[in-house]
Order: structure tokens, then sequence, then C-alpha cells
């Protein structure tokens, strides 16, 4: 059986791209080798330029988030909010079941707990190995195939492109809670705790989603920091039980130097496309995904393979490139102490235009920028005197 366009992956990136080239009225085929919503490799923080890309139900997402604060290795915080600007978090099963339906709605099919063997070049397409669990593997053909199936892309590496060598290694967790009312996001940096990125606590609906994210290295795993992070805020933030435990890798370096060769391009985590500074980047894959829809039905009714000499928005692109020298920095110089001097820093920095630029990009979101607020416990300019260090070495000693 032959399809018009086939996408390896039932994701954001995946069930964006098979809903719109649906809309186009192709023939679309999306497989995904888990249930839909089964397996969840994000944190579901959406910003709101995602809700420009897609008008997705409200009903699906907690209370809106407008401050975040910064936990500096020596104790020191920072917290800031922004007049305008909201992150939301998402029921991520929830809102895959959702884009699923509105892919079929447009008229596109999704096979579920069909995986991809392997997929071969051929003269007027691509032809592809698929197997149901406990069937016999069988052919599928497309005149296109796109790329969805995350950073370990069995797509990409049937192509023989360059895989991936350096990954953030995360784990999280949902852990029960009464959320603090009008509590934000949490950051928490730190070399031991997090090399290379940092750790979270985002309020969720029904409690905390409680994250640890870093580069390998040796004697550090996700796991034990996460469980370092939870036993030192736990009691701060009345952590309960264990609703949810999910991890993965997230790509680390940017973009694919390849997204597309032939009649294969890759989207979402697959193509890199996460934020090198953030790690985020879920309107980036949402953004791309209506490119990749554009240009491969402009594809398939001309053939001109001209049309992805630039597979990314040149904007897009842009930033991308611009956080990938933000991630380099950080990593060059994220020692602790250089971490607690810039506390001193941040509020002057979050003024200025080129970080505006960095995480909003031109437009109206960079108009207003986010604003220091004096720290509620006794206002020392956001800075508060609790040294989470100082617990960690108490607690050791009391256990002695």
């Amino acid at each position: 059986m032959e399809y018009d366009v086939i996408v390896i992956g039932g994701g954001l990136a995946g069930l964006q791209t098979t809903r719109l080239l649906a809309m186009r009225g192709l023939r679309v085929l999306c497989l995904e080798q888990n249930l839909i919503g089964e397996v969840i490799a994000v944190t579901g923080l959406f910003v709101q330029e995602a809700f420009e890309e897609l008008p997705f139900p409200r009903h699906l997402f907690g209370s809106d988030i407008a401050r975040f604060t910064i936990h500096a290795p020596g104790g020191n915080t920072l917290t800031v909010e922004h007049p305008h600007y909201r992150f939301s978090v998402a029921d991520m099963p929830a809102v895959l079941e959702w884009m699923a339906g509105e892919a079929r709605h447009a008229g596109a099919e999704i096979r579920e707990r069909h995986r991809l063997l392997d997929l071969e070049l051929t003269e007027s397409g691509v032809e592809l190995q698929v197997q149901y669990p406990g069937g016999e593997p069988f052919s599928l053909k497309a005149k296109f195939v796109l790329g969805a199936d995350g950073p370990r892309s069995v797509v990409a590496s049937s192509l023989g492109l360059p895989r991936y060598r350096k990954f953030l290694h995360g784990v999280e967790e949902l852990r029960a809670a009464e959320v603090r009312s009008g509590d934000g996001i949490h950051w928490y940096f730190g070399r031991s705790l997090a090399p290379g990125y940092l750790a979270w606590m985002i309020p969720a609906t029904g409690g905390y989603q409680v994250g640890v994210a870093g580069y390998e290295r040796r004697g550090w795993s996700p796991a034990r920091a996460l469980e370092g992070l939870i036993e030192e805020v736990g009691d701060e933030f009345g952590l309960g039980e264990l609703k949810f435990r999910r991890g993965g890798v997230i790509p680390g370096s940017g973009p694919r130097p390849v997204l597309v060769k032939q009649r294969v391009m890759l989207v979402g985590d697959a193509a890199g496309l996460v934020s090198p500074l953030t790690a985020g980047g879920i309107h980036y894959v949402l953004q791309h995904a209506r490119r990749a829809a554009y240009l491969v039905c402009r594809f398939l009714e001309t053939g001109d393979p001209k049309l992805f000499r630039r597979p990314l928005p040149p904007e897009l692109r842009r930033r991308l490139v611009l956080k990938q020298l933000l991630r380099k920095s950080y990593e060059t110089f994220s020692s602790d102490w250089m971490i607690n001097l810039g506390m001193t820093i941040i509020p002057a920095m979050l003024r200025t235009r080129l970080v505006r630029r960095a995480f909003y990009g031109p437009g109206k979101h960079a108009i207003r920028t986010w604003t220091p607020i004096p720290d509620e416990s006794g206002g020392n300019g956001g800075r508060g005197t609790k040294n989470h260090r100082n617990n960690r070495n108490n607690r050791k000693t009391s256990k002695e």
C-alpha cells in the first residue's frame, strides 16, 4: 500500500505534521511504536507562542504561570515575573490524544504499536519495513517520509546520518502536593546537582513536577541527583506521594547538520529542534512542523529538491545559533562561584535587548521584560537568605 507521506512518530512533531499534511488533502499515515500518549518524554511546559501555532483546548492545561525563581548553589534566590508573558503546564497524554483526534478528523490514518525496522530510498519514493507486536514484518511505501521519532531516531540511523554524541540525561517525577498560591517555576543550579544544566520544580495539577537534567560525568546520575533534591526541598514544598516518573535524553547540541536526504526529512527532537540554552522547544517543534508540511507539499507538487535548501525558518535558525553560543558560554564558565556571582548581575541582564531576543526573539513579548520582585520573606532585592547547601550539610551532621 502506498501513501503520499508516512510520518514516523506520534509525538508533538509527528502529530502536528500529520494533521497539517492531511488538511492539504494528502494521504498520510502516522506510525507510533507505542500507544498515543503512553510514553511521554517532555515536561509539558508550553510557552505562549505554542498556542499561536495551534489553538490547544485550555482545559488540557493547568493554571498559567507568570513568575520563576532562580536558586543559586550558595542558596541565594532571585524571583522575577512578567506582566504579560505566561507559561502553561499541559496534561501531555490528553494533549497528544487530542492532537491525534484532530489529525484523524483531518483525514489522516494513525497506527499505534507499529515499529519501524528499516527504510530504503527508491527511485520513486521510500520503502519501509514495519512490524506490529507479535506479527511478521511487512512493507509500506510512501512518496515521502518524515522522521519524528525522537533524538535516537531510527529514520536518521537508517539513512546513515551523523549520530548525536551529546545528550542531556534527565529524570522527572510528579509528586503530590498542595501547590502554594501564586507559586511559579523554580530553577536550581549547581555543578554537583545538574552538571551543565539545571534542576526544576514546576507547579502542576495535583502537585509539583520535580526534575533534574545534566551531562554525563563520573559519579553523577540524574536519579541520585533528583533523590537528593527532593530530600532537600521536599518539606518546604510539602512533596508527598509519587504519581509518576519518567526519564530520557535531550539533544544538547542544536539542530542536526543534515535534516533532509532525498525524500526523507527529520522534524522535532529527531532534527534536534531543542533550545540549546533551555532544553525546551515545544513551540520550535510546532513552528518547524508547519514549515515541513509546506515544503513536503510543494516538493510533491513540483519535484524540486531546491525547496529543502533551508529546511529551518531563517529566524528560528538564528535564534538557535544564538542560544547555542550562550549554552557553550555557560558550559565553559558555569562554576558554582560564577553562578553565585551572576546572581548579582542577572536583574540587569534581564532588561537587555540581547537576552530578550535570545529568549523571545523580536516581537511583542520582548517589549516588556521579566522584572525582579522583592523577596516576600523580608525583601533583599529578590535574593533570599535560605542556604540549601547548608541545610543539606546540617542533615548529614544530624544523621551522624
